[in-house]
């Protein structure tokens, strides 16, 4: 379970650090739904690209980019279906597709879900403290990204090769 205790001193200074870099943290019914991002912020993803160092491009991280490298929208959800012709077999066979998401990895989600609470929350403080993320790569790749784009450092713990 996790505790959304919050901490308001660390809050406050959370707080006057994403408005000193403009930086717009997203709703998670706003991943959900891009449609309810704000127009103002639509516009702003229409001038910069999917893999861009942009804090608003924290609003891109859903399943529902429009497959493009720059200045894309929102539409359906990136999937791959096999043909049962490829499969053998009647059942539809799906996979979702992580390049349409920054970083080019869906781990960039996952990542997001466990910064977001601490921070909005005052538990995660990166002004003072810095994100760590263990990984054999793309849930690495993920949180160094939206740490970048929150504000705070990152240290990657990979595995020894």
């Amino acid at each position: 379970m996790i505790d959304l205790t919050v901490d308001r001193k660390r809050q406050k200074r959370i707080i006057q650090r994403m408005r000193e870099r403009n930086i717009i943290i997203p709703t998670f019914a706003q991943m959900r739904d891009p449609g309810r991002i704000p127009e103002r912020i639509k516009a702003d993803l229409s001038k910069m690209g999917l893999w861009d160092i942009a804090p608003r491009n924290l609003f891109r991280i859903t399943w529902k980019n429009e497959p493009q490298a720059s200045g894309g929208g929102f539409g359906p959800v990136n999937y791959l279906e096999f043909p049962s012709s490829l499969t053998g077999v009647e059942a539809r066979i799906m996979a979702p597709i992580g390049k349409w998401f920054p970083t080019g990895a869906h781990k960039v989600g996952a990542t997001f879900g466990c910064l977001a609470p601490r921070l909005v929350t005052g538990q995660f403080d990166p002004t003072t403290q810095k994100a760590v993320w263990p990984s054999t790569g793309n849930f690495c790749r993920g949180g160094a990204y939206n740490a970048q784009l929150m504000a705070s450092e990152s240290i990657a713990i990979l595995p020894e090769a």
